[in-house]
């Protein structure tokens, strides 16, 4: 018999099954990232290996909304990098005592969504990873504060002049696609079309939409911060 927050458990004999609660044991670590500890982390069995034997049998638990509220930010930027979920996990039935649960499914859903949208870059890897950075603490949902944020930070990191191409236009006025031109600062902020360069093109100065340029040069810098760029706005 076992005890926890004043509960009595048998541990040696769980009978588990799917939606009940459970808490992991004193000690237990992540299997795949060994530096955090689950001690105490709690959720609901999901899934239950009917063909692994006892002791051994594996249990994936779904982690309810106070767990989920506390994991750590590391452990889900690590977690995304390796291509792991951080919502749920897969553990013996030895590692785990049945508890009572102590939120609704309802709880859960909002808690993923909400780490979802915080966490969202993460998950693209290096990419995601980098554009993360550059957006800490901003709310993701704030369109403006983020576009502020990136005119910010490309106008203190690109190296202007910069040779480019046209990726995208609306072939209404005088620049085509694959029209080459030369950026030479950003110059303001448009909700629809988000960051505005000053170009030049045909000796003429122009404003267009940073979005639709391309880095000429690929193995400069300039190339992987405008292309972070393009892809924070298209999957904005």
């Amino acid at each position: 018999m076992a005890t926890w927050n004043g509960i009595i458990i048998n541990n040696m004999d769980l009978k588990l099954k799917i939606g009940d609660s459970v808490i992991v044991n004193q000690g237990v670590k992540e299997p795949d990232l060994e530096e955090f500890e689950l001690s105490g982390w709690q959720g609901r069995v999901v899934e239950i290996d009917t063909k692994s034997d006892k002791p051994n049998v594996l249990i994936t638990i779904k982690w309810d909304s106070f767990t989920l509220n506390q994991i750590p930010a590391d452990y889900i930027v690590q977690t995304n990098a390796e291509g792991l979920a951080w919502n749920m996990m897969t553990l013996y039935e030895s590692e785990m005592q049945k508890t009572i649960p102590r939120d609704t499914k309802e709880n859960v859903e909002k808690a993923e969504d909400e780490l979802s949208d915080k966490y969202y870059w993460e998950s693209n890897r290096e990419e995601g990873l980098r554009i993360s950075k550059i957006l800490m603490g901003v709310n993701p949902k704030n369109e403006m504060k983020c576009l502020k944020k990136w005119i910010d930070h490309l106008d203190k990191e690109l190296n202007f002049p910069i040779q480019a191409i046209v990726s995208d236009s609306e072939n209404r006025g005088p620049i085509k696609n694959g029209d080459k031109i030369l950026i030479k600062s950003l110059h303001d902020i448009v909700d629809m079309y988000g960051i505005i360069a000053s170009i030049i093109f045909n000796r003429k100065k122009y404003m267009f939409p940073l979005c639709d340029l391309e880095v000429i040069e690929k193995t400069k810098a300039d190339f992987q911060l405008i292309e972070d760029y393009k892809t924070w706005f298209s999957n904005r």
